[in-house]
């Protein structure tokens, strides 16, 4: 009987996970296999005729190309300011520094629902507080439709995303930037080394393990970005912010096609399987293959 408590404590945990993760995932797999619509029901077993076509369609291209704009893009430039506000904490000028420190990381706490309205009301075209500023600068003309332009709204989504990342990278630079032995710092002074070459010859190279990992935990997280981009766009205009998430949902309840939509799913799943492959190859201290 003792050596079965341990597996029956477990076995809760065990079906709560079979519940709500195994048996999705199956029957995704199934629906993606079959010819499934929200209107016509299941129709036959059509093999992988889903999957090409979602590789032919253009609305896949067209937000594949997006995804990897909004993931690759925004995930560096959030890195960037991140180590830049990580520097700048890591002087220490007494009090500010508590108070800078509390205020970076608000962005980070909040819900990306609530994050994503936020912005949308930030960059309304009639009301918002940054159409007001560069209007009443003369820089833009009032009325401008930053999320309802083209050109503007991918862009928009990822300051956002930008916005709600850059507090944990910030945090984790922080970290690293801390555990920098001293002694390298001076050993480098002493030499006569000036503050740019402390900072690539030293700073840079110390920090690369922190930077493998929140770069590629920052592309796997802005992959599975559903809130922010539904909330703020939902793919739009004419489809210029549609990522693979929302593309999902478009897929399966928006055009009724559950096959198509099950089909993306699996794709978008095994990519960041692998990604999450990679970031456990990063966090192993082994370069990736």
């Amino acid at each position: 009987m003792k050596k079965a408590t341990p597996y029956l404590l477990l076995l809760p945990a065990l079906l709560f996970t079979a519940l709500v993760v195994v048996f999705p995932l199956v029957q995704n797999v199934i629906n993606s296999l079959r010819d499934v619509s929200m209107v016509e029901g299941v129709g036959p077993w059509v093999g992988l005729s889903n999957y090409k076509r979602v590789l032919s369609d253009p609305l896949f291209l067209l937000s594949f190309r997006n995804t990897l704009v909004y993931a690759l893009v925004g995930t560096a430039l959030a890195l960037h300011i991140g180590l830049a506000l990580a520097l700048l904490l890591n002087m220490k000028i007494g009090k500010i520094t508590t108070l800078a420190s509390f205020l970076y990381t608000i962005p980070w706490v909040i819900s990306p629902v609530v994050a994503g309205f936020a912005w949308k009301w930030i960059l309304n075209d009639h009301f918002g507080i940054v159409n007001y500023w560069l209007s009443s600068m003369g820089m833009i003309e009032p009325g401008m439709s930053w999320l309802g332009n083209p050109h503007t709204a991918l862009l928009c989504v990822m300051l956002a995303r930008i916005w709600q990342f850059y507090p944990f990278a910030m945090v984790m630079l922080l970290a690293g930037l801390q555990s920098i032995p001293v002694e390298q710092y001076e050993a480098a002074a002493v030499d006569g080394a000036t503050t740019i070459r402390r900072f690539f010859h030293i700073t840079v190279p110390n920090l690369q393990p922190v930077f493998s990992v929140l770069s590629v935990l920052g592309v796997i997280w802005s992959f599975n970005d559903f809130n922010m981009v539904f909330v703020m766009t939902r793919g739009g205009p004419m489809n210029a912010s549609m990522v693979l998430p929302v593309l999902v949902r478009e897929f399966s309840f928006v055009f009724f096609d559950l096959g198509k939509g099950s089909a993306l799913s699996i794709m978008t799943f095994v990519l960041l399987v692998a990604l999450s492959f990679l970031y456990i190859r990063v966090t192993a201290g082994k370069e990736p293959s």
